[in-house]
């Protein structure tokens, strides 16, 4: 099998010659944009081999004035897709669809609807969980910022368009919103959901592969997503009180994960420690239906060999087990 016969094995629930496997980080601020970034995507494909390529994104939405009080959120607009920063997302992927699309899949990164709209507040990322101004203006001006998210939603989707357009085989839907101490159900039901669908049913429609559901942070209702769209499942499993047989039956579709993004064997174990660990998930969950990956990005500073390591150790699984 090739890297994408193998992918389709897994989202058809076919026997693979052995486990995908896929893991990403976001790269260093200098290697964020432009040439450096495709730089950095192709030397982390060469060196660890994934199966797939998920694609970054740092050139993220951005409004004509930095959102402050809920009444800023009046000044949201649609994207045109003209925009230089969406522009220079698109020729990334172009890039790397140019290099390596011939072989393997490339899934971009679309920040979901609460992400992006945070993203417009410019806050930085010690604000996203406690100290939001997107929770705060919902709950304060509901009908203004609810339009704004609207509005989002409708520039993402013509995002993901133009990313298909583009080269990418699908998406990584970043969806937040979920988190138990942000909104009740009702609440993620009403701003964050309809939001949410409009995005991943377009993507759905755009392209058969479809997309990756990642659904990001802690503290999550899981259930409030088991029925959004999406090839393939993706949660932090060492931060939720979900495992991955668990979330199997919650999502009744392949899984992506088994391993820590952040601390634990991945990121301080020996190589003996990252194979034992590999296959140790593998006994237990199989090897049908399923990615190996991490929780989320892996930190920045991660010795690539690790991730080579883990994912040698998922291509080696079957020939250890008849060994």
């Amino acid at each position: 099998m090739n890297k994408k016969e193998r992918i389709d094995a897994v989202l058809q629930g076919n026997d693979v010659d052995h486990v995908p496997a896929a893991f990403y980080y976001h790269f260093p601020d200098e290697q964020f944009f432009g040439e450096e970034a495709v730089k950095a995507h192709l030397d982390l494909y060469r060196k660890t081999d994934p199966d797939f390529l998920k694609i970054m994104n740092e050139n993220k939405l951005e409004a004509e004035i930095t959102i402050k009080t809920a009444d800023d959120w009046k000044h949201v607009k649609p994207i045109t897709g003209k925009e230089k920063y969406i522009q220079n997302q698109l020729d990334i992927i172009k890039a790397l669809a140019d290099e390596v699309g011939h072989e393997t899949y490339l899934f971009t990164t679309i920040h979901g609807v609460f992400a992006s709209a945070f993203h417009l507040t410019q806050a930085g990322d010690e604000d996203l969980a406690y100290n939001n101004k997107v929770d705060h203006h919902l709950k304060e001006k509901p009908e203004i910022v609810e339009r704004a998210l609207e509005i989002i939603a409708e520039s993402l989707v013509l995002l993901t368009q133009k990313c298909i357009e583009a080269g990418a085989d699908g998406i990584y839907y970043a969806a937040l919103g979920a988190e138990s101490y942000r909104f009740t159900e009702e609440q993620f039901n009403r701003w964050i959901k309809p939001n949410d669908l409009m995005i991943l049913n377009a993507a759905e429609k755009a392209t058969p592969l479809c997309n990756i559901l990642h659904m990001c942070k802690d503290q999550l209702q899981m259930n409030l997503y088991k029925d959004y769209p999406g090839a393939i499942a993706n949660w932090a499993i060492y931060e939720e009180n979900l495992s991955l047989m668990e979330g199997t039956r919650l999502f009744n579709r392949p899984i992506l994960g088994g391993l820590d993004d952040r601390k634990g064997i991945l990121i301080e174990g020996s190589k003996e420690q990252i194979s034992r660990e590999v296959t140790r998930i593998l006994d237990e969950y199989g090897t049908k239906g399923f990615i190996l990956g991490a929780d989320c990005t892996l930190p920045t500073d991660i010795d690539l060999g690790r991730i080579r390591t883990a994912i040698e150790a998922a291509r080696n699984y079957s020939n250890v087990k008849n060994a």
